[in-house]
């Protein structure tokens, strides 16, 4: 992710939306199980913004409209990739945890990045 906003001179967005991010790894860390359903949410979002933009280029789609370079396409790849790998793991690691603090911390964690999606397209953030 800050590959592509080197790339495109946006760090600051992209610091902004990978912060849910950060505080998933810093869970894991400490509570793996709980971490797990703090990053299965994190990887299902990616996923689909993958697939947006993949329906864009296809030309299927006007939702993840805009210029992507060739780094931003590969790492599309790459992205899905490591999303679907840590997907498949998250539901491996979380199965010792209640089903409520699941719940929890998916709903916990998917609200923190949409929340920082939606911040990281405010003006003052979007071009930084």
């Amino acid at each position: 992710m800050m590959l592509v906003g080197a790339v495109s001179g946006t760090v600051l967005r992209h610091m902004t939306q990978i912060l849910p991010i950060c505080v998933a790894l810093g869970v894991v860390s400490r509570r793996p199980e709980w971490g797990a359903y703090a990053a299965l949410p994190l990887f299902l979002f990616w996923t689909l913004i993958v697939v947006l933009i993949w329906l864009f280029l296809l030309g299927f789609s006007r939702i993840a409209d805009g210029q992507y370079t060739v780094v931003e396409v590969v790492s599309t790849f790459l992205m899905v990739i490591f999303a679907g790998v840590g997907a498949v793991r998250s539901l491996q690691l979380g199965r010792a945890l209640p089903t409520v603090p699941r719940v929890l911390m998916f709903l916990l964690f998917a609200a923190m990045q949409l929340g920082a999606m939606r911040l990281s397209f405010l003006s003052s953030i979007a071009n930084r």
